[in-house]
């Protein structure tokens, strides 16, 4: 089963990527965190920039950070209030990324909180 997320840009509220699988935060937090330093670093507060800039740089960077290649399914442009099914959000601000989960299933939700599997 695939790991739906999106990713939102802090100032742009019309618009979020949506990717399809791998979303796990640790198949997206090195890749995020390293972008969003390096975009603030470089180019400061310019919201429409780094959403145009993710979007590059996850097929640039896809083969380092292991993601689909695919050049027709995996990845999209949502309405920003889309209910994509996504597990994870992440939130890429001026200072950091936010990851937040959401649409947990109940056999994942015991899993957090007792630390079991309870996959049968």
């Amino acid at each position: 089963m695939a790991t739906r997320g999106t990713i939102k840009i802090e100032g742009i509220n019309y618009a979020k990527i949506y990717k399809h699988n791998d979303c796990y935060p640790e198949a997206m937090r090195e890749w995020l965190n390293n972008f969003n330093n390096s975009f603030n670093k470089q180019r400061g507060d310019d919201p429409q920039y780094k959403f145009a800039q993710l979007l590059r740089s996850s097929q640039r960077e896809g083969n380092i950070y292991n993601f689909d290649m695919s050049e027709s399914t995996g990845w999209g442009v949502v309405e920003y209030d889309s209910d994509c099914g996504e597990e994870y959000e992440y939130t890429l601000t001026s200072k950091e990324v936010i990851i937040k989960e959401t649409n947990i299933d109940e056999n994942h939700l015991s899993s957090l909180m007792y630390g079991v599997d309870n996959k049968q």
